[in-house]
């Protein structure tokens, strides 16, 4: 296993210092004797953040031992219908912690502490911090059993924090898995990082698989000009079991000089969702390929990035540069993908597109220029900080006239004609885009400009809503439009574009309903998965006459009625991995889904927990004193998120 230096532990982990705690000399036990393999590694792409763990192979199973790692106190029980599940945090001697989680129960004196806690109001969710109780645990004692509680299928969630509570790699330690295959290279992605750039001829996102051979790759030869990152689609296996990881150390070469290196030891949750900004999030959310990105995109503060001459992004001079892309996992295999970057020289200098001309707004003579045309088709555009892209002629068959306004409404000039087509914005601009061909007055789209630290808002054209961002909403500069169509009084469609760019924060989307809508109680508003293709409710707040809920990406969200109850169906007893005996049904629910909160199950007249398990679709009864009976009824109430409540009962024998 790799040899790591204390001066670099102490560079990673500088609160360590003073609790006298470093990885490379902490000894940890292996945490389950489930296997001693990985289905995920430390710092692999989730859904919104980086994996913080090891996620250990349970082979499909639940019930098998977890045990605790090292020496420690029980700092922490959580239960819960998502996240983790059920877990345990242990807090150890040097002030650092270890993180058991997706259980399928505890040990049984820590069940039973979480049953008094759990059984006071009966909740099926809860987060204690029980330090004061001061349980002792000792190292290889049995703290729990493996489960599939929260997100995913059966694993173990094994994670170590510092004592500053920042997860970092357990591969760090004396911790190691049997891995001498190295990883492999699938697909190379080049992005414009200005106006200017250009990829194979074009100002867009160009992606390309590469021909192999064993360790080596070859992306072949792409032509370009002006500033671009470079990004790889990457995995990496270990022995005997066919998980694709993530990848440990990337480094960018041209020749001998180091041009981006990034090394995944720890990060901070405060930065998580900074692995939007590692990845590529148009192609991550189009495609769910994660291509790493070669470059440290704007607003990106991870602590990955160790060294580069480039590491903003390439700006080579003209001509044909070879690169070479170099990456190994933790046990130091390594693969390398060669590529050729052929400059060429720009067709037009980045400042020609940010005016009009000389003589001001307007060109030397005073007189107004051509305004640019764009398209209603805003999902094929590219969205960039500071420039919109069209990319094809069929995109610009319904003409936009694109003029500018300034921040108090008033037009300042059209914008300018340019070879090419996209738009460049400037940093102050409120944008307008009128559409001919809606009705007489056709239609008109704004782009309103958001940026970091402040307070902004975009109201809907033609939609009763408007987006409220907050100061932490965005990463960067961004231009956004807000546009609606009502397709009945409780069917309404709002589109908030780029949803090809990510989010730092939550926005809060408002929607005014009108008099009719107002006497609806089962309206709310759902977040559209266009890639999963399916509709997420969104937490929905009703005052007076609007709805308010906070969303965490751009894109289609819609205002929908629920009517419907959940279903309850499919009784039974069961006996689970652990020897418990519970109860269960199937529940399920399309549009709000259940509210595990005002979830009730009774069996013969005992009111046990409900535990809602969302990814089976199951709720299933708990209580410690639960044993088979000749006979059983069952009581279950459950109520969906807008209300709507059910009470059914089932009779077994």
């Amino acid at each position: 296993m790799r040899t790591t230096s204390l001066l670099w532990i102490l560079l990673i982990f500088p609160s360590a210092v003073s609790a006298q705690f470093t990885p490379d000399t902490t000894d940890y036990l292996w945490p389950t004797n489930a296997s001693p393999y990985l289905s995920g590694t430390f710092g692999e792409t989730r859904s919104r953040h980086f994996h913080a763990a090891l996620d250990i192979k349970t082979w499909g199973r639940r019930g098998y031992d977890v045990y605790a790692t090292r020496d420690g106190q029980l700092h922490r029980i959580a239960i819960g219908p998502g996240g983790y599940g059920k877990a345990i945090y242990l807090k150890h001697d040097d002030g650092s912690y270890s993180v058991y989680a997706h259980l399928l129960s505890f040990e049984k004196n820590i069940q039973q502490l979480a049953d008094s806690l759990r059984f006071r109001d009966y909740s099926n969710k809860i987060d204690i911090v029980v330090d004061s109780l001061d349980i002792q645990i000792n190292r290889g004692d049995r703290i729990a059993y493996s489960g599939a509680t929260g997100i995913g299928p059966p694993h173990l969630h094994f994670e170590l924090r510092t004592p500053s509570e920042k997860p970092f790699n357990p591969l760090l330690t004396n911790l190691s898995i049997p891995d001498n295959i190295p990883p492999r290279f699938s697909g190379l992605a080049i992005e414009p990082l200005s106006p200017t750039s250009r990829i194979e001829g074009r100002n867009q996102i160009y992606t390309r698989r590469p021909t192999r051979d064993s360790t080596f790759h070859d992306f072949g030869t792409v032509v370009t000009s002006g500033r671009i990152g470079l990004a790889v689609d990457i995995y990496d296996r270990a022995n005997r079991v066919h998980n694709a990881y993530a990848v440990y150390d990337l480094k960018l070469m041209r020749d001998e000089e180091l041009l981006f290196h990034s090394r995944v030891d720890s990060f901070s949750y405060d930065d998580t969702g900074q692995m939007f900004l590692d990845r590529i999030y148009p192609l991550l959310q189009r495609t769910g390929k994660a291509y790493q990105r070669l470059y440290v995109a704007d607003g990106n503060t991870l602590p990955f990035y160790r060294a580069g001459s480039q590491k903003r992004g390439i700006n080579l001079p003209e001509g044909l540069h070879e690169l070479r892309i170099i990456a190994e996992d933790y046990n130091g295999n390594q693969s390398v993908a060669h590529v050729k970057i052929d400059v060429q020289p720009r067709t037009m200098a980045e400042h020609e597109y940010q005016t009009n001309g000389p003589g001001g707004p307007h060109g030397g003579n005073g007189t107004p220029r051509y305004p640019k045309t764009l398209t209603a088709a805003q999902d094929s555009w590219q969205w960039h900080k500071n420039w919109i892209n069209i990319n094809s002629a069929a995109d610009r068959s319904q003409p936009y006239t694109l003029i500018s306004i300034d921040r108090n409404g008033r037009s300042v000039y059209p914008r300018k004609a340019t070879p090419d087509p996209f738009i460049a914005i400037d940093e102050s601009d409120l944008l307008t885009i009128h559409q001919p061909g809606y009705g007489r007055q056709g239609r008109t789209l704004h782009l309103y400009r958001m940026f970091p630290g402040q307070q902004g808002r975009a109201f809907g054209d033609g939609i009763r809503a408007y987006a409220t961002f907050l100061p932490n909403t965005v990463y960067d500069t961004l231009s956004v439009s807000l546009t609606g169509h009502i397709h009945s009084a409780d069917s309404v469609e709002i589109n908030i574009q780029p949803d090809t760019q990510p989010l730092k924060g939550s926005f809060e989307l408002t929607y005014i309903l009108d008099e009719a809508q107002q006497q609806d109680t089962t309206l709310a508003l759902y977040e559209y998965d266009k890639r999963k293709g399916r509709l997420n409710y969104v937490a929905t707040r009703r005052g007076g006459p609007v709805l308010k809920a906070k969303g965490d990406k751009l894109g289609t969200y819609y205002l929908l009625p629920d009517t419907a109850a959940p279903e309850i169906h499919s009784p039974r007893i069961l006996r689970r991995a652990d020897g418990t005996w519970m109860g269960m049904v199937r529940a399920e629910d399309t549009r709000s889904g259940i509210d595990y909160r005002t979830t009730e199950f009774y069996i013969n007249g005992v009111r046990g927990i409900a535990e809602f398990e969302p990814e089976d679709e199951r709720i299933l009864y708990y209580h410690p004193d639960f044993k088979p009976a000749s006979s059983y009824i069952m009581r279950v109430v459950a109520t969906d998120r807008v209300g709507n409540r059910v009470v059914k009962e089932f009779v077994l024998d």
